[in-house]
């Protein structure tokens, strides 16, 4: 809302003193920022640019020489024009000094009435301070209206949207990777807009000053402003000038309207961390037991978006795993380095455990997921009578696929537990978590492993809750486990690949790859430490299960059972698992 020196000559105190524009003519619509009265010759180097000058030419009424620098110093300075006053010292303005004006395109106007200027910079000032005051008066309408928005709880789409409706023409909200977030406007010309954009928003488009609004002078011409969270840049937003020039206003609403969206990305990015880490410390309660009765943990699932009470409760506990980085063995990434790689696993699984949520929410169930230790645990609802298996192998593996898409080379292994309630959760991330070291250790290439499968290793895992299981794993192997720890050739990886083939010495030699005389030197070895046969077939069957009873103590002593997580919490754990130092 600026005024221009066309509609200044229509105010009252100088349309009463017939103002003659004598060149400049196509320049009338310049934006006048303020009026000086003045008689200095010189005045040119006091002044900013924009001004309206009123004088009676008392300075200048000498040779055409100093009319002509006057002019050119004037227009020089980029002032928006020259009223002069017809009578004191002219009684008409030079041929010279028209010429000079009309040839810089500066406005040159003459009075040929006496004008009071006290009058005309009252009335100019005036204007210009009215309608800078409009301009704030709509500004501050505009972000009140966004601000309400905002606190209303409004999509980025939907203020996107009003933001079109108040410019009138497209708007677009892009990423820092010049994606196109959101757009609105009217619907002729989108396709136009979106067929151009990399084009774009890829030149043009430099930031000049921080947290300014700029304008791109290219097809089509737009504004934008960059959007910062937190002192990083997110992306920019940009109101296109498809159907008219923009003003003043606009510059300034643009301003907040940006404003308003780094808020509104601030609170969405807030408000989903927040419900996240309330999320994982949830599932943390849940499975250590330390979330109330069943009807509250309920109640709390439910208000962070996870409906549990319409189905049958399973848990499903994921491990994400993936390539370490050239040159950053294990035990080699340290400092900062190995913060930053930790930040993105961090990161990664934040990613998997929004994108398990989506899969189960897409199949209609029910999904409270967090992240618990270097787990991912989630608690579905399963409604009605679906098949636990199918539902969640389809959940896991359109969470792979997705971290496919998002090109994050991630290997994810995942377990279930049979069927629970809400009050058992803490047995069944000891299942669910028992399934995914069976996955970790399988060769079969099955990306989710289910406890209603493991046979034996269901009763083991009810014995790891107390000391028996140790005490058991220890009375069976530990003269094994003693002469590994002294000897230089192991005994356990053959007694292990013996086992796992039933006693079949032939595939067993093709499992570790030594010859029949090595096998058969190791099994009278082993035979001999133990003190019994590996022919009978209890021998091997109490060897089988104290091998899965180790596997399983060694995944909780090695930090594969999530953290604060199991039924056996407060219970005094064994020293250390049998076979660790």
């Amino acid at each position: 809302m600026t005024l221009s020196l066309r509609e200044i000559l229509e105010l009252e105190p100088l349309r009463r003193a017939r103002p003659q524009v004598l060149a400049g003519r196509d320049h009338l619509d310049e934006v006048v920022r303020w009026v000086h009265v003045t008689e200095l010759p010189d005045i040119a180097y006091l002044l900013r640019g924009g001004e309206l000058l009123l004088t009676t030419g008392m300075a200048i009424a000498g040779s055409s020489h100093v009319q002509e620098k006057y002019i050119a110093d004037l227009a020089t300075a980029g002032v928006a024009g020259v009223v002069v006053e017809l009578g004191r010292n002219f009684r008409e303005l030079p041929d010279a000094m028209v010429r000079a004006a009309e040839s810089a395109g500066l406005p040159l106007v003459a009075l040929e009435r006496e004008a009071r200027f006290v009058e005309v910079t009252e009335a100019v000032h005036r204007e210009i301070i009215n309608r800078q005051y409009e301009l704030l008066r709509r500004a501050e309408q505009v972000s009140r209206e966004l601000t309400e928005l905002i606190l209303s709880g409004a999509e980025l789409g939907r203020i996107v949207g009003r933001l079109a409706e108040i410019f009138g023409d497209h708007v677009v909200l892009e990423d820092d990777a010049h994606q196109v977030v959101e757009i609105a406007g009217v619907s002729e010309g989108l396709g136009d807009v979106l067929a151009g954009w990399d084009e774009h928003t890829r030149s043009g488009h430099d930031e000049v000053e921080r947290g300014a609004v700029h304008r791109c002078d290219g097809t089509p011409r737009c504004l934008w402003v960059t959007l910062w969270l937190r002192h990083q840049r997110w992306g920019r937003l940009h109101v296109l000038e498809t159907r008219s020039r923009r003003d003043d206003i606009i510059e300034l609403l643009v301003d907040r309207a940006g404003a308003a969206l780094s808020l509104t990305l601030l609170a969405e990015k807030d408000a989903a961390h927040l419900a996240d880490r309330a999320r994982s410390a949830l599932v943390s309660e849940a499975v250590s037991g330390r979330s109330g009765t069943a009807t509250d943990f309920l109640r709390r699932a439910r208000s962070l978006g996870a409906d549990l009470a319409g189905g049958r409760l399973v848990l499903l506990a994921v491990e994400t795993t993936w390539p370490t980085p050239p040159g950053t063995a294990a035990g080699r990434v340290a400092g900062r380095a190995a913060a930053s790689e930790e930040a993105r696993r961090l990161s990664v699984r934040a990613a998997v455990a929004a994108d398990i949520r989506q899969a189960a929410t897409e199949r209609a169930c029910g999904a409270l997921v967090g992240l618990v230790g270097d787990h991912i645990l989630a608690v579905l609802a399963v409604p009605g009578g679906r098949s636990f298996p199918g539902v969640l192998e389809d959940v896991v593996e359109q969470a792979a696929l997705r971290a496919t898409l998002r090109n994050q080379p991630v290997e994810i292994t995942a377990g279930t537990s049979s069927e629970t309630a809400a009050d058992s959760l803490p047995t069944a991330v000891d299942e669910a978590v028992a399934a995914l070291g069976v996955g970790r250790r399988s060769s079969d290439g099955r990306r989710i492993h289910h406890f209603a499968e493991l046979g034996t290793y269901q009763l083991l895992v009810a014995l790891a809750q107390g000391p028996e299981l140790a005490h058991f794993v220890d009375s069976e192997l530990r003269a094994v486990l003693d002469h590994d720890a002294r000897a230089r050739t192991r005994l356990l990886p053959t007694l292990t690949a013996y086992l796992e083939h039933a006693g079949r010495k032939a595939d067993t030699i093709r499992a570790l790859g030594v010859q029949r005389r090595t096998l058969y030197a190791r099994l009278e070895r082993l035979e001999a430490i133990l003190g019994r046969s590996l022919e009978l077939q209890d021998t091997r069957t109490r060897l089988t299960l104290a091998l899965q009873g180790l596997a399983l103590l060694q995944d909780r002593s090695r930090g594969h059972w999530p953290a604060g997580a199991g039924s056996d919490q407060g219970r005094t754990p064994p020293r250390r698992a049998p076979g660790q130092a």
